[in-house]
């Protein structure tokens, strides 16, 4: 049974020319040192930060007990999305299945996230 359903669409251009100090407060190191990796793209981050916006929407909650940091956006051999899920945001959804799609294009970054279980 679906539990959530959670989308957010995000503008690449928010995350140009963003000081390190600031996505700190946003990403995880794992995800700061991939973004560095990838020649700093914004697409990369605008991507990550509508995921962890369309995860917490799945929740049905806002950022307040889950923290940005709480939830890492990493990728399987193959390349496929999936989250790395700690503290309040592993507990919202323990014990179900979590879905996650992305997508960008030039403007924009959108995420998908379906909770069941």
């Amino acid at each position: 049974m679906i539990r959530g359903l959670g989308v957010d669409v995000v503008e690449v251009c928010r995350f140009d020319n963003k000081e390190e100090s600031f996505l700190k407060k946003l990403f995880t190191d794992e995800e700061i040192s991939e973004w560095k990796r990838r020649g700093g793209v914004s697409e990369y981050l605008s991507s990550r930060f509508a995921a962890k916006e369309a995860f917490v929407k799945a929740i049905g909650e806002g950022f307040g007990d889950v923290q940005p940091k709480d939830i890492t956006v990493r990728n399987d051999s193959s390349g496929r999305p999936y989250f790395s899920l700690a503290g309040k945001a592993l507990e919202k959804v323990d014990g179900m299945n979590v879905l996650l799609s992305i997508s960008h294009e030039r403007s924009v970054a959108i995420a998908a996230v379906i909770i069941d279980g």
